[in-house]
């Protein structure tokens, strides 16, 4: 029997047109849209439909955008296919879709979460993060060291690729010494802000005293946290690691490997836009089945290998 993790994608999977035919083809995806409209405020069918880009990239578009079509795949995918996974996990945002997923919370309460993370989120400023490809990790310490703890790594996405976050004085300087170095290449991100930095600690506080009026439930599968990138099966642990998040590391690489060497996971299934995590997770692991589900074409040829 397969052992299968359900994996949800973070910013940087949206895409105009996302969600367009699913929302033709379901009319219980069509509420949650509109659910979704009315907790935000936001006309986020219309913006996922039809951008524009820039618009759609804005993070208090981006995350409740990417939350909620990764809610309406799982719940249309389970729906058709009785998947039975065992665990789940997810990329930054994602986690938060994962923690919905098992039954942490209800939909609408996972909307309001994530749709007041975009907004806290969105007001950090003169911050950003850079991707860096083809160096290893002691090489990048080494010339972080040299920003007096403008600068930290945020996302250890695959061996071969870690993202740097921080000042934007302190990235543009950096930048040049990562190419010295030989980093194959150095790329700066489409984000308003250092996530997963320091300077995110107003966000984290403001984000820490929003969740207090939430009620968090045991999860009905293990949850592997990014900041933890090891189960977690209670309640109260999963909320203090969705706060720790917005400061500390996206630890993608040791979640994966963990799922496989502890958990035993052979087939993981990203839910939710494009392909970036299913990507990454064959970049980590090559003993692994890959799936992924972003459209209705998708849901309606699923089949498990």
């Amino acid at each position: 029997m397969k052992k299968i993790m359900l994996v949800f994608p973070g910013q940087g999977s949206q895409y105009v047109g996302m969600m367009r035919d699913i929302l033709k083809q379901s009319y219980e995806a069509l509420e949650l849209v509109k659910e979704a409209e009315e907790i935000t405020g936001k006309p986020l069918r219309y913006v996922m439909e039809n951008g524009p880009e820039d618009k759609l990239n804005d993070t208090r578009f981006t995350q409740p955008a990417i939350f909620v079509h990764s809610c309406a795949v799982f719940k249309i995918l389970n729906e058709q296919h009785h998947i039975k996974y065992h665990a789940v996990a997810g990329h930054s945002l994602g986690e938060l879709t994962a923690l919905c997923a098992a039954d942490v919370y209800n939909f609408s309460d996972g909307v309001a979460i994530v749709n007041k993370r975009a907004e806290l989120m969105s007001k950090a400023e003169n911050g950003g993060m850079t991707a860096v490809i083809g160096l290893e990790k002691e090489k990048i310490d080494d010339i972080l060291k040299n920003y007096m703890g403008e600068l930290t790594i945020a996302n250890f996405n695959e061996p071969r690729q870690i993202v740097i976050s921080g000042s934007t004085w302190a990235l543009e300087k950096a930048e040049a010494r990562l190419k010295e170095a030989g980093a194959r290449k150095v790329i700066r991100l489409n984000v308003s802000g250092a996530f997963h930095s320091k300077f995110m600690y107003e966000a984290q506080k403001e984000f820490a005293e929003f969740l207090n009026s939430f009620n968090f439930n045991d999860p009905v599968v293990p949850v592997v946290p990014n900041i933890e990138a090891r189960q977690v099966l209670f309640a109260e642990k999963l909320k203090e690691d969705l706060i720790k998040q917005l400061t500390g590391p996206v630890r993608w690489v040791d979640t994966i490997n963990y799922a496989v060497e502890k958990l035993k996971i052979d087939t993981f299934i990203e839910v939710g836009p494009k392909r970036v995590l299913s990507g990454l997770i064959k970049r980590i692991r090559k003993d692994v089945e890959v799936l992924n589900v972003d459209n209705w074409e998708d849901i309606e040829n699923f089949k498990l290998p």
